[in-house]
């Protein structure tokens, strides 16, 4: 850190860059590799600490907050994800975060819809900022151009919350070819999505990639005419973001279910919104978006537009960081 000026440390690897452009900013990356009392002490010499999805440190930090309030520091969360309780250990397990996230100051979140996060873990709209997410890959999106406007199959791909079985439902009732892209199952599994290990209706095929690379995910959205994402009903947090993004990015017409970040931030008819659950309604628009081009058409170009302004990191960043940093210099959220 430099002598002076506002000091911020965070887990935002790149967001020194974003840190540059203001000169009353010192910043500070703190790795993985800093313990925890390191991190602890790295916070009491802060006046500003941005954690990024870590609830570990996050939780460490509040703990800090809460048992010596004489720190001055200011905490900030980003892309904090949370489930609902499925269980008497999750309420006991909810009841200690949502002390802890008492002591945070700001919740950078993706979604406007905050009904679960403020019953279960009391964060409302009073702490809460809505920050647009970035577009991943966006350069490489940028350097293929535009695909062939038609596709050939629907695609379902994503590893969190995915709803496979309505999709699969939904392509059986809608006859169209599709495509269900699923990564290694140990990866889904750990972001809340089943491995799909039972017979597919004949229009429906299989892939499954385990190399983990941008480039062959792109390819498969890129070659999809609509693509689908279809979520549970007891989603809190979003779910299918970085998914819809790309997609738009790459001018495909998308369909996702309701809830926290869909229609809440897809306000203008970025994409089609249908209800979780429902594989009749999924499979009705499904056929009337592959028969519709001009729906088609229409519905991507919004998403397109929507995508042009999200862009990529250094935007994200930047938003991110300017949020943060109205928790000590107010008005600047």
């Amino acid at each position: 850190m430099r002598n002076g000026g506002t000091r911020v440390i965070s887990n935002f690897k790149r967001m020194a860059r974003a840190a540059e452009a203001d000169a009353a900013l010192d910043y500070e990356y703190v790795g993985d590799d800093a313990g925890a009392l390191a991190f602890l002490r790295k916070c009491l010499g802060a006046d500003l600490v941005i954690l990024n999805i870590d609830q570990k440190r996050l939780m460490l930090a509040g703990a800090l907050r809460l048992l010596w309030p004489f720190a001055r520091f200011r905490l900030v969360s980003a892309d904090l994800i949370l489930r609902p309780p499925k269980s008497w250990k999750d309420r006991l397990k909810i009841f200690v975060k949502r002390v802890l996230f008492s002591r945070v100051d700001r919740f950078v979140l993706y979604f406007k819809n905050l009904e679960g996060y403020e019953r279960f873990y009391g964060i409302g709209p009073d702490r809460a900022v809505y920050v647009r997410f970035k577009v991943n890959g966006w350069d490489e999106i940028e350097a293929r151009g535009r695909p062939d406007p038609e596709g050939s199959y629907v695609l379902c791909a994503g590893r969190t919350l995915r709803d496979v079985g309505t999709f699969v439902e939904a392509m059986r009732r809608a006859g169209c070819p599709g495509v269900l892209l699923q990564q290694k199952r140990e990866l889904l599994q750990e972001h809340g999505t089943s491995a799909w290990e039972s017979d597919l209706p004949p229009n429906v095929k299989l892939v499954v990639d385990e190399s983990d690379q941008i480039g062959p995910y792109l390819d498969f959205i890129a070659g999809a005419r609509v693509v689908a994402i279809p979520r549970f009903k007891g989603d809190i947090a979003p779910t299918g973001i970085s998914t819809y993004l790309v997609a738009m990015g790459l001018g495909r017409c998308v369909v996702i279910s309701a809830g926290p970040g869909a229609e809440d931030v897809l306000a203008e008819g970025e994409a089609v919104v249908v209800p979780p659950e429902d594989a009749e309604s999924l499979a009705e628009q499904i056929g009337r978006l592959w028969q519709d081009a001009r729906a088609r058409s229409e519905t991507a170009a919004r998403g397109r537009a929507y995508a042009e302004e999200a862009r990529g990191e250094e935007r994200l960043l930047a938003d991110i960081l300017r949020a943060s940093l109205g928790v000590v210099r107010p008005g600047r959220a």
